[in-house]
């Protein structure tokens, strides 16, 4: 385990109804001018955003409403979002919904004290030095952003998505009731469980010693995450279940599962690529398309952690170690079938990828490589691993 330096500062409010304290909540912060950022709708449908403004109403907090963010969440909004915050005047950002809403809230929170294009934070030319506190009332267990560092945002014009991580945009409050989550659908609640899972398995194949803490926090997150994942797939309404997946989803990208080792991503930065040139493609399913892929390529250079992983997480035992492992890939391969999850590029809605753009876009022109403890990811790698996507 290397030195670290962790913190993990939002407050969760977990539990049935939590939503209508959130004019107590900012209240006791002393936040009483409420930015609120919302997506497409169905914040308004279930009722959820009267509740939300009922609360504060009944708390004398004034409050201005951005809504339309999409999946893959644009900047063209988030340039919105900052213009309109700056004649406000807000000392709260709340973002009411999932992990667009959220990098949008946090997008906008770091660009309102920032002269230039708040892009700029995501294309790594400047960091943040200043953001307006961030509070998330959470409809969806899926991105973890509700309490992570990071930020995600997409740029039609340009095709970029990518995102920065900072301390800075962690919100100060998380309301997590798992009810809200009952009204999600099959398939997004499939997305979710993938996503949640994805952030722990990057983190899980960076470097560590035998007896890591944060791989073992991994583990036992991955095992609650797949037996809930399976449980809500039949059962929607299983609170219990419910319950699991929304705080493992904030546990997932909260840094509790690298704590300790150092590393990034490897699946991300291909599926941010994809989704940002295609942008039909929903994040989880460019991801359950992506790693099975990457894990392939990658058992080779890493058989001994595949190993642990299916020993571990799916209880596999075999002697031969090379077996064991590729008999994990597959056990996470049945359960994306299971969870309806795509295949191939094909199944994505892409017949004809353009694979060298893709490579181009993640390496920024052959410049970068993607670094891994085993091998890292240039151009060679990627190409082969998108091709086998096909």
């Amino acid at each position: 385990m290397i030195d670290f330096d962790f913190i993990s500062p939002t407050k969760i409010y977990f539990g049935t109804n939590k939503e209508e304290l959130v004019g107590q909540i900012c209240n006791e912060h002393g936040y009483k001018r409420v930015y609120i950022v919302i997506g497409q709708g169905s914040v308004k449908r279930s009722g959820l955003l009267d509740t939300v403004l009922d609360s504060l109403n009944a708390n004398d907090i004034k409050y201005q409403i951005l809504e339309g963010v999409r999946p893959n969440p644009t900047i063209d909004l988030c340039r919105k979002g900052i213009e309109e915050a700056r004649v406000f005047a807000p000392n709260l950002i709340l973002a009411i919904g999932g992990g667009s809403v959220i990098d949008t809230a946090k997008n906008i929170a770091v660009g309102y004290f920032y002269v230039g294009d708040s892009f700029d934070f995501n294309l790594h030319k400047v960091k943040p030095k200043k953001a307006l506190p961030i509070g998330v009332i959470l409809t969806i267990a899926a991105s973890g952003s509700e309490l992570s560092t990071s930020c995600v945002i997409q740029d039609d014009e340009t095709q970029i998505k990518q995102g920065f991580n900072d301390d800075i945009v962690r919100p100060v409050f998380a309301i997590e009731n798992p009810k809200l989550t009952y009204s999600v659908s099959k398939v997004q609640t499939a997305y979710g469980v993938v996503d949640i899972m994805m952030h722990t398995l990057e983190r899980y194949f960076n470097a560590s010693s035998d007896n890591e803490p944060a791989d073992g926090f991994a583990e036992a997150l991955l095992r609650s995450v797949i037996k809930a994942g399976k449980t809500v797939m039949n059962n929607p309404t299983d609170y219990d279940a419910r319950a699991v997946l929304m705080l493992m989803s904030s546990l997932s990208h909260n840094g509790m599962t690298s704590i300790g080792k150092n590393g990034g991503f490897f699946v991300h930065p291909i599926e941010h690529a994809v989704s940002g040139v295609y942008t039909n493609v929903a994040h989880a399913a460019g991801l359950a398309v992506i790693f099975p892929a990457w894990a392939k390529y990658y058992i080779n250079y890493d058989v001994d952690k595949f190993d642990s992983l299916a020993r571990n997480v799916f209880d596999l035992h075999n002697k031969n170690k090379i077996d064991n492992a590729k008999a994990g890939i597959n056990e996470i391969e049945k359960l994306f079938a299971i969870l309806g999850m795509p295949k191939t590029f094909k199944d994505l809605g892409i017949d004809n990828p353009d694979i060298d753009k893709l490579v181009n876009i993640i390496t920024n022109n052959g410049e970068r490589v993607i670094k891994h403890p085993k091998k890292d990811m240039d151009k060679e790698v990627l190409t082969t691993i998108l091709k086998s996507c096909l």
